[in-house]
């Protein structure tokens, strides 16, 4: 076997051993390189819901604390609220096993991240900075709630109101 090509071919590598494991041929298998790319795979469903909720709770505080500034907030807030939501929901649906739990605990540190972003915002236009929470104001069901969207005063939907390709039922 060829221990360079993790090296040096990393794809290739990833598929002979793919290969190995399907054929159940432990010889095939570089034990020696295995274990950095199968930890990492454990890892994968919470990075991702990582950087999707610091995502979604960006733009939740934008459109708290911004929007009394921006009577006309832009629409494209609400769509990456929405989309990261969807993004979640997935995600949660696909490794409902290990994410359920993890969400519990993720949400302070990445909020805390989130707040170093925001606080780097500053509106030029007014010289003004905003004011954000030290702690994130909103609830794990606000936060993953489509209907939820700070200080919005817009009719929610049903579930049965929103097909798949977003044209109402009615």
């Amino acid at each position: 076997m060829d221990n360079n090509l993790y090296q040096t071919d990393y794809e290739l590598w990833l598929e002979q051993q793919r290969e190995a494991v399907e054929n159940r041929d432990s010889d095939a298998l570089d034990w020696e390189n295995l274990a950095g790319p199968l930890k990492d795979l454990t890892s994968f469903p919470r990075h991702l819901l990582n950087n999707y909720l610091m995502m979604l709770l960006l733009y939740l505080m934008k459109t708290a604390v911004q929007r009394n500034t921006y009577l006309d907030f832009s629409s494209e807030w609400m769509i990456n609220i929405a989309s990261h939501r969807i993004f979640i929901k997935r995600l949660m649906k696909q490794y409902p096993k290990t994410l359920n739990s993890y969400l519990q605990t993720a949400i302070t540190p990445i909020y805390e991240e989130v707040l170093e972003l925001l606080l780097l915002e500053k509106d030029w236009k007014r010289n003004q900075t905003y004011d954000y929470p030290n702690f994130c104001p909103f609830t794990i069901e606000q936060i993953l709630d489509k209907n939820f969207f700070p200080n919005d005063q817009r009719i929610t939907l049903a579930d049965n109101q929103i097909s798949n390709s977003g044209i109402t039922n009615d």
